[in-house]
């Protein structure tokens, strides 16, 4: 399968690192000399990984990766630079992970090909966008004693009547924890976990509404995404599970093995069920908070 990668240096140097690029048959470049110019690409065209030099008359390479880490952020990026990691600026980019790669080693551009596809291949350096609370929410999500909470039936029983009502391949019910999504609930599928990297709602749960994917192959965002596609994962809606306090700990998705839309009533009612989920968390909770503590033990 070819893979294409952006790269990103300036007019005198590009040619030499798209050719390092090309000359693995399965790697396909497209260049870029400046900032501007790499974040429309980054916009038009979908990328596997980023390979960029740190200085540019617009900017510097670590604004690029953040445009990346914005919208794509299981996108590798590897930092071709002469400039040396102690002279580069990263005080406000302190959350971007970057393969770091001296261009002035002897055999620089060979290992450049084997960085390249070793991130892309490996995943050497995947990461997930978070809330700017995450602690908080991380907390709030912890207050719920999942294991000790008899909610298998009522949630077994929701997810089967979200994908009967929605006509859907799958539908669950999941909490989003610190570096997974682990299923409390999944009708359609035996889904226990999946990692953050790899589940849509690690972006759903960033959004106030509903969030649709009519079509992941139509989404940059996922439409790499090897772990979705061997699921047969083509279409998502998911909705936000909010605790009382403001904090999103979970999702109510729905999702299909085909393209299809859905309409704003079908989106209420997609939240709806998410707040079901929620006050069914909440209602188990409160009971067993308010059992004697002979009882809850």
């Amino acid at each position: 399968m070819e893979r294409t990668i952006l790269c990103v240096d300036s007019p005198e140097r590009i040619a030499t690192v798209s050719s390092a690029i090309e000359d693995h048959e399965d790697l396909t470049a497209i260049e870029a000399t400046s900032v501007d110019e790499a974040t429309q690409l980054l916009e038009d065209e979908p990328v596997v990984c980023v390979v960029t030099a740190y200085d540019f008359p617009d900017g510097t390479g670590l604004e690029i990766v953040e445009t990346i880490r914005s919208e794509t952020p299981q996108t590798p990026c590897v930092l071709f630079t002469d400039v040396s990691p102690g002279d580069i600026e990263t005080s406000s980019f302190e959350e971007l992970i970057v393969e770091y790669l001296n261009r002035d080693l002897p055999d620089a551009t060979d290992r450049l090909e084997f960085v390249v596809n070793d991130v892309i291949d490996h995943s050497a350096q995947v990461g997930f966008l978070a809330p700017e609370d995450e602690d908080e929410r991380l907390e709030t999500l912890a207050e719920y004693d999942i294991d000790e909470l008899p909610i298998d039936e009522s949630f077994d029983r929701l997810t089967d009547l979200i994908a009967d009502h929605f006509d859907v391949a799958v539908s669950f019910v999941g909490l989003i924890e610190k570096d997974e999504e682990n299923f409390l609930a999944c009708s359609g599928a035996d889904w226990d976990s999946l990692t953050r990297e790899d589940t849509m709602c690690t972006h759903s749960m960033l959004q106030e509404d509903v969030m649709v994917v009519e079509d992941i192959a139509d989404d940059k965002r996922f439409n790499k995404n090897e772990q979705l596609e061997n699921l047969g994962i083509v279409s998502y809606a998911g909705a936000n599970m909010t605790a009382p306090n403001g904090q999103v700990i979970g999702q109510v998705c729905v999702l299909d093995h085909e393209s299809r839309s859905y309409s704003p009533a079908e989106r209420e009612t997609l939240q709806q069920y998410a707040e079901t989920a929620m006050e069914i968390l909440e209602l188990r909770q409160s009971v067993l908070e308010a059992r004697p503590p002979e009882v809850a033990q």
